[in-house]
């Protein structure tokens, strides 16, 4: 069967693809920031409202994940089922072993198997080259969805207003991976659309008032710059970019104070650029000293195993803001330091593999995106394109293999 009809009246059937239902759920994953805005549709929907705008949300992302598993059909293997069951596994013998963690787990659990580590199977599922142009089209809908949600939407609310005056990193990370993909475009083919609503995301995510973003993203464009610009011409472009930052660089002082006076005007943060004019931007806002009392807290006790999934909290520690204490301070010193060189090892080989394909790109974009994202905020138990780089990984890997040839023995 090649998809499945809905029946809408008698005689009449409305035909739905595999693929396209399988391309919504893809949709659905790589830009969860519009359900927000689709909540908000939901609430002034009567029969809905505020107190069934959740399951509405709920209803609207199951469905189509039902209704695509005929086409996730044989697109995976028993390699792919073991990693997410032990991912849960892990998580629920925390309950077990860490007990002192039950009230996290209570919290992050269902998040964590139900829809952070389930991007692992969005990696094993997406293709980069078919679904670019889908991608972009999300991500730019995206960037222009919250630009006009934060600067004509957001100052109606006193609440709303005071918030983005000051920092928002959820909404600057939530938008990074959209903001990332449009310059991956934009450096690949240069159009005059894509360098003015790059240039607008740029200001944006500039506006949300934290730097991580833009460590990662620099880390991506950097890396794009010197090793994948080999078009035609693209000497000339490279000496364009440059010329510009050296430009920029040049009347810095005055860019600033532009750039300032038009975030003022949209009651958008200035965070980033008072720290930039007092020479703060390499402050690391007191998270070596929270790294330091996780350190001193895995040398006094018993913590050979850590201290289980989100056991940071119970020392008043969100996350340790860098991978590898991360995973030390989850699995323990020897079983971390062993799964942060495995992991390595996994990324470095797809990423050999993947050479002169787009994929191998995509890669070096999740690695931005995910893993440079972990070396400063957020735990890899709550990061989805952690999960989407090993999916992504393995999907190379697994084709790779399956690809070669066998050789059989000739009978003499």
């Amino acid at each position: 069967m090649d998809g499945i009809k809905l029946k809408i009246a008698e005689g009449v059937y409305l035909p739905f693809r595999r693929n396209l239902l399988l391309r919504i759920v893809l949709c659905i994953a790589w830009a969860p920031l519009l359900l927000h805005y689709v909540r908000g549709v939901f609430v002034r929907v009567p029969f809905i409202g505020e107190s069934h705008v959740d399951t509405a949300i709920a209803v609207s992302v199951i469905i189509p994940i039902i209704c695509s598993l005929p086409a996730m059909t044989g697109k995976f293997c028993l390699l792919d089922y073991f990693f997410f069951i032990l991912n849960a596994f892990y998580l629920l013998s925390c309950y077990v072993f860490f007990p002192e963690n039950e009230v996290y787990l209570n919290e992050n659990v269902p998040i964590c198997i139900f829809c952070v580590s389930t991007y692992y199977f969005i990696g094993r599922l997406i293709d980069i080259e078919n679904s670019w142009n889908m991608l972009l089209l999300l991500s730019v809908v995206c960037i222009f969805a919250d630009i006009l949600y934060f600067t004509i939407l957001s100052p109606m609310t006193k609440a709303a207003n005071e918030v983005m005056s000051y920092d928002n990193m959820s909404a600057a990370y939530m938008l990074l991976p959209h903001i990332a993909l449009l310059m991956w475009s934009t450096l690949e083919k240069f159009r005059i659309w894509k360098i003015l609503v790059a240039l607008i995301g740029n200001l944006f995510l500039l506006s949300c008032g934290t730097r991580g973003p833009f460590l990662c993203l620099s880390v991506f464009c950097v890396i794009y710059f010197f090793f994948y610009m080999n078009f035609k011409g693209a000497i000339y472009v490279k000496a364009g970019i440059v010329t510009l930052l050296a430009l920029l660089f040049a009347t810095l002082n005055t860019t600033l104070y532009y750039i300032t006076l038009l975030f003022t005007n949209f009651n958008l943060s200035t965070r980033i650029l008072e720290h930039f004019a007092m020479g703060e931007m390499g402050n690391d806002t007191s998270r070596s000293v929270l790294r330091e009392r996780l350190i001193t807290a895995l040398g006094n006790g018993d913590h050979f195993w850590g201290f289980g999934a989100f056991g940071c909290r119970n020392y008043n520690i969100v996350y340790p803001h860098f991978l590898p204490l991360d995973l030390v301070c989850t699995f323990g010193y020897v079983t971390g330091y062993i799964l942060l060189a495995l992991l390595f090892l996994f990324v470095a080989t797809a990423f050999w593999l993947a050479r002169g394909s787009k994929q191998q790109i995509f890669i070096v974009f999740l690695f931005s995106i995910g893993i440079v994202k972990l070396m400063l905020s957020n735990t890899f138990l709550l990061e989805p394109y952690f999960y989407m780089l090993i999916g992504v990984c393995a999907s190379v890997i697994l084709e790779k293999h399956n690809s070669k040839p066998t050789v059989q023995s000739s009978s003499l």
